[in-house]
C-alpha cells in the first residue's frame, strides 16, 4: 500500500507558520516542511499533515483566521527506507 503525503501550500512563510500554530491548537497532527520540488511552488515552506480527512477542518481554520491557502497537494511518499541505515 502506497503512503500518500498531504501538503498545504501557502503564499508565504508567515501565513504558513500562523496556520501551523492554529492547526496545533486544533490538535491536527502536522509539521512545517520544505515545499517538495515537484509541487513547483514559489514559497519554500509548506505544512505537511497526516490525515486527508482533516482538509475541511484546515480550510475552516484558515477562513476563520483570514489566512490564504494557495492549494492542497498530495504526493506519494518517495522516502528511501534504507537512507541513514548503517547496518
Amino acid at each position: 500500500m502506497k503512503k500518500i503525503r498531504h501538503y498545504v501550500l501557502m503564499p508565504n512563510s508567515k501565513e504558513a507558520m500562523t496556520l501551523y500554530q492554529k492547526m496545533q491548537e486544533a490538535q491536527i497532527k502536522s509539521t512545517v516542511a520544505p515545499t517538495p520540488r515537484e509541487a513547483d511552488h514559489c514559497c519554500g515552506v509548506c505544512i505537511l499533515y497526516d490525515e486527508a480527512s482533516k482538509k475541511d477542518k484546515i480550510l475552516e481554520i484558515a477562513k476563520k483566521n483570514d489566512l490564504e491557502i494557495d492549494c492542497f497537494w498530495d504526493m506519494e511518499n518517495k522516502d528511501d527506507p534504507n537512507r541513514n541505515k548503517f547496518c
